[in-house]
């Protein structure tokens, strides 16, 4: 279930297997646990938008009847600086105000246009 870190990929597997890393179990075993096995520092600069806006010279607008223009561009999740080895660092808080990284999908980028002309 859910996106996995890569260090599932040195799990424990067969006998004689030698790793710190437990074996990966489905909905049964032990692995569910409260422990702090987990845990590491979550912490991380998020840089989220960012918006670049260019208004057209007055000169040019009145040459084709309008007033004014603006042309923009705005970048959602531009970057996120963090040694959290999660999908994402930002997330959902549990039970008893423990954080818990559900391993979902990241956030994704997406980008804006837009054109705005007055008459």
């Amino acid at each position: 279930d859910y996106n996995q870190t890569i260090t599932t990929n040195w799990r424990w597997r067969k006998e004689g297997d030698i790793t710190d890393m437990p074996r990966a179990l489905h909905h049964w075993g032990y692995n569910w646990l409260a422990s702090d096995r987990y845990v590491e520092d979550g912490s991380f600069l998020r840089f989220k938008y960012l918006t670049f806006n260019y208004t057209v010279p007055p000169e040019f607008m009145r040459k084709i009847g309008a007033q004014t223009a603006n042309i923009y561009l705005t970048v959602n999740n531009v970057a996120v600086w963090s040694k959290y080895r999660g999908v994402d660092p930002e997330v959902t808080y549990g039970s008893l105000g423990v954080s818990k990284d559900e391993a979902i999908t990241p956030r994704s980028r997406d980008f804006t246009v837009g054109l705005s002309i007055g008459f």
